[in-house]
């Protein structure tokens, strides 16, 4: 992991730390929780198992990477702190949607009704 990716990482939890305070929100301290955990520790999930636990519509947020294993039949809205290029391509040929954790934070900031995988 690069210097880069490291201090946007430390970055978003100190975020989803802050948000978690003003909003009185366990959901983001523990996403926030699970990022900070050493990188061989990371969630790494495929899209085919997102697509498994996950219905049409729902968001689903995954504490690490998503990888392209596996299909997406479904459109879903997913969050992950990095996504490689065959799942984002399923994910969008599917209607799903990309999100960056930013993005859900400023959506849904007391993170109710979404689905942690991983």
């Amino acid at each position: 992991m690069g210097v880069n990716e490291k201090s946007e990482r430390k970055k978003i939890t100190s975020e989803m730390k802050k948000l978690a305070k003003e909003k009185d929100s366990r959901f983001w301290k523990d996403i926030a929780e699970r990022l900070e955990k050493s990188k061989d520790n990371i969630a790494e999930v495929n899209v085919g198992k997102i697509s498994r636990y996950a219905s049409t519509g729902e968001t689903v947020i995954v504490p690490g990477i998503v990888l392209g294993a596996g299909n997406v039949d479904e459109p879903i809205n997913i969050a992950a702190l990095y996504f490689t290029t065959s799942a984002r391509k399923k994910i969008i040929e599917a209607g799903g949607k990309i999100l960056s954790y930013e993005e859900l934070m400023k959506e849904n900031s007391k993170g109710t009704n979404v689905k942690i995988i991983g």
